[in-house]
This record gives C-alpha cells, structure tokens and sequence, in this order.
C-alpha cells in the first residue's frame, strides 16, 4: 500500500472495522441522507453521505483481522457525538439525527504499523486509513486501539484455558 509506506509505515494489514450507522435526514424517498457512523470507544464519528452498501461491499483482500464492536454506543453518546460534528461543520445544523435502531456496517480500514527507534522504547504508531478512498482517519484510531486491545485480551484467555 504505498499511501501507508509514505507516511512511514513498515508493515500493514487489511482489516474490517464494525460501525453503528445512524441515518441522518432525509431523501427524496423518505431514506436517511447520510448516516453518522459511531463507535462506543471513538471520540468522534465519522460522517458517511453515500449508500451504505458500499462499506458492506467493498472487497480488502485478505482482510483476516475482523474488529467487531459487541454493542453500539448509548443513544447519549450518538447525541453527544452528532452534537460535535455540527460544531464542527455549521452546515449540518438543520440535519436531524434519524430516530430508528443503528445498523451495523462493515469498514474496510488498512492498519499501517510505524516503528519508533529503541530510544523511544520500541514502541509503534498506528496510522488507519479508509480502504474504500485511501484517506486517513485519525477519528477511529482509538476505537481501532480498543479493538485490538480487546483481541489481544481474548487471545490471552483463550491461550490460558
């Protein structure tokens, strides 16, 4: 993936993101116009104005790593996060927040590892970027950082039973 090789990262991975999507709006046939796209752990959504479908059927090859949120966030939490990404864009302030149950949508995102020096304790950076347009997307770094801790934890179960 060159676009994960310019910002510096060593090694990377294909993997699927679970989001809860939240219509917002209205269309001409009465379906969401865009959707909010959520996750308990992130700090902000992410704004999604196209079908659906295309994160359902986007294909990432080889995309063993599924990271699976077992719930969608509280109807507080969508409230809080709709409220700042109206903050941020002003435009958004006569959408309104759909009320119908979250779906559940698959993101393609690409995991890009990026190494620190033995000085720095050898840790890495994570840099996710959207598999779809190859953008990145800071917003779910941290629902991605949880997800990751979450497999790590259930591997470590699994190796102790």
């Amino acid at each position: 993936m060159p676009r994960l090789r310019r910002l510096g990262a060593e090694t990377f991975e294909a993997a699927k993101l679970m989001l809860w999507a939240h219509g917002l709006g209205r269309d001409a046939r009465d379906n969401p116009a865009g959707w909010l796209l959520c996750h308990p752990q992130a700090r902000r959504a992410l704004l999604w104005p196209q079908s659906l479908s295309q994160a359902h059927e986007a294909d990432v090859p080889t995309a063993s790593l599924r990271l699976a949120a077992a719930s969608p966030p509280s109807s507080e939490a969508v409230m809080r996060l709709w409220f700042w990404e109206r903050m941020v864009a002003r435009r958004h302030w006569r959408v309104a927040l759909r009320e119908v149950p979250p779906r559940a949508v698959l993101l393609p995102v690409w995991l890009g590892y990026v190494g620190r020096r033995a000085k720095a304790g050898g840790r890495h950076r994570l840099v996710v970027l959207s598999g779809l347009s190859g953008e990145p997307l800071p917003v779910l770094k941290s629902a991605v950082l949880w997800e990751l801790g979450q497999l790590a934890d259930a591997r470590e179960n699994d190796a102790s039973a």
